[in-house]
């Protein structure tokens, strides 16, 4: 049974000029499976045409050498998603590898002090 970060979405007729559309109308975090994104739209009972994404990855995209290097991530909720994109404006569109290097060589030290 696959399991993720889940959005609904309804194809939406256009009103007046508009253009037709797809609009997210449920939300559902990591800890949630397909069976349950279904059966939440089976209760709110509205007719219509719906499509569930699956989204768990995130990539990232960055010029390395005059060539596009993809970094790919988890993102299990939508917290965690807008957070990733504001780290990626803070940072201006570059990886904080170094930081990231750092923050994990503490974590591992810590985790042998409390051996």
């Amino acid at each position: 049974m696959p399991h993720g970060f889940f959005t609904v979405e309804e194809w939406q007729r256009p009103q007046d000029a508009g253009k037709p559309a797809w609009m997210p109308i449920l939300h559902l975090d990591s800890y949630q499976s397909l069976t349950k994104a279904i059966a939440l739209l089976e209760k709110r009972g509205q007719p219509g045409l719906f499509r569930v994404l699956q989204t768990q990855r995130c990539l990232w995209g960055e010029m390395e050498d005059g060539e596009l290097r993809l970094h790919g991530s988890h993102v299990g909720s939508l917290d965690g998603l807008a957070r990733l994109a504001e780290l990626y404006e803070r940072e201006g569109g570059r990886r904080p590898v170094e930081k990231a290097r750092q923050d994990r060589a503490a974590a591992k030290a810590k985790r042998r002090e409390n051996r």
